[in-house]
Formats: C-alpha cells, structure tokens, sequence
C-alpha cells in the first residue's frame, strides 16, 4: 500500500514528511546516533520500538539514517514500510564474519548477493528468486569507496538467521557448517543482507550494503576492537553515505 502523505506507518511510526528518499539502515541501535552525527544536519525523529530514526542531510544530499535491531523480520519491516512512506534508496552499514580465509579482519565488504538461508523472504516467494544487489547501488558503493580511499572486497555472503550457529560467539563445529559455502565461494555470512536486496526488489527499490568484517570464521583471526572498530565502521558510513 502506498499511505496517505500524513499516515505514519505502524511500526516505524513515521511519515512520508519525516524520511527522505534515501535511508541509511543499520542493526546496531547505538550506531544510529554515530550516523546521524556525521551529518551535516540531523533531526532526531525519535524511536519506536528498534527503529531509532534521525532526518537531515549530508553531502547535500537529503538523507535518513534508521535502525533496525538484528536480524531478518525486522528488516523486512524496515524496507516495507520505507517504500510505504516514499523512501526509494536504502544502503545498509554493519558488519560481518568473513569465512574465505584469504580476507583480513577489517576489510569492507560490498555484497554483490547473498544467499538466502533465512525465513522472512520464503514468505514472499520461493528459493528461484534470487537476492542481488541494485546495480546502481553497487556501483555507487564501490565508486564511493575508491573515492573514500578505501579498498572493498564484492562477493556473495550467506544470510541467515541463527547468530549462534555461524559467528565469533558460535558453539562448536562452525568449520564444518561454513565448509558447504567456501567451496561455493560465498565470502562471508550476515543477518540481514538478504532480506533487504529480496524485499527491496520486490518494491522497486534500489539497494545496497557495505559492512566491515570484523572477523574471520576460516581463520579465527579479528579486529582489534578496541583500537579498531571506531576506525573501520566510520570508513564504512562515509562509504555508504557517499554512495547515497
């Protein structure tokens, strides 16, 4: 459904006049805020529920940048309801676990597909459609990077729902359940990547996603967090809020 110009969606709890045309989307609810203050200019438009939202403008370029907690529902519900309220542009900044052994912890990383290993998209169509990058959003993605200075590794990641089974807190036997996918040449997993190209296709809208891999499954290397992490994840706003 398209809403009324002064309808706020249910979830969101916003309006067409409070979102720009292009969103920055990301699952880390304190991140938010660490976004919106790299705008030139920012509203903070207040939360609901996990969607924490700030409205200004970077680059002079209007722009928004929302949260939207872990996993995959919550970002279906984040990309529905943008379209809803006329935001046509999302680009996710998060993170990721690397499984090809051949990439270092703290290089970005710009998903050409993902796999779709998660439930919320089997609710809109079967397993022949295909989660992939906008083709404009990618390439915005790796212009900005090489504009930004920074190196990007494309590729396909794996997203799926259980953090527990394929991450740096997993349980035991995370060789074994990555192995299937290396020699498939997936790059890397995430929570939440798949959904939004699916969905977001769906809607006509354009997508893309840049997220630094903080660690690698293959390997058992990571960043240093502590001197790291600031570092890598404000190169990859300023990747992602150049691309948009």
């Amino acid at each position: 459904p398209q809403y009324e110009a002064d309808k706020k969606v249910h979830h969101l709890n916003l309006n067409e006049s409070q979102i720009a045309p292009g969103c920055i989307l990301t699952s880390n609810l304190e991140r938010t805020k660490v976004i919106a203050d790299t705008f030139d200019k920012a509203e903070y438009l207040g939360q609901h529920r996990e969607y924490i939202t700030y409205t200004g403008e970077k680059h002079g370029v209007p722009m928004s940048v929302m949260s939207c907690g872990n996993g995959c529902m919550p970002m279906e519900i984040a990309v529905e309801e943008l379209r809803h309220i006329k935001c046509y542009n999302v680009i996710k900044v998060g993170t990721c676990s690397a499984i090809d052994p051949s990439i270092k912890p703290g290089t970005l990383i710009v998903p050409t597909g993902a796999c779709r290993c998660e439930g919320a998209t089997l609710e809109y169509l079967n397993l022949q459609y295909p989660a992939v990058a906008d083709l404009d959003g990618f390439w915005a993605l790796k212009e900005a990077a090489k504009e930004v200075g920074v190196t990007v590794k494309d590729g396909i990641v794996r997203t799926h729902d259980a953090l527990f089974l394929e991450s740096r807190f997993a349980h035991d036997g995370v060789a074994e359940r990555i192995k299937p996918w290396q020699e498939l040449g997936v790059i890397a997993t995430d929570n939440e990547v798949a959904t939004m190209y699916t969905v977001g296709s769906i809607l006509q809208m354009k997508t893309g996603a840049v997220l630094v891999a903080v660690d690698n499954l293959a390997t058992g290397e990571a960043i240093d967090f502590e001197n790291e992490y600031d570092k890598l994840i404000a190169q990859a706003i300023e990747v992602g809020t150049l691309a948009l």
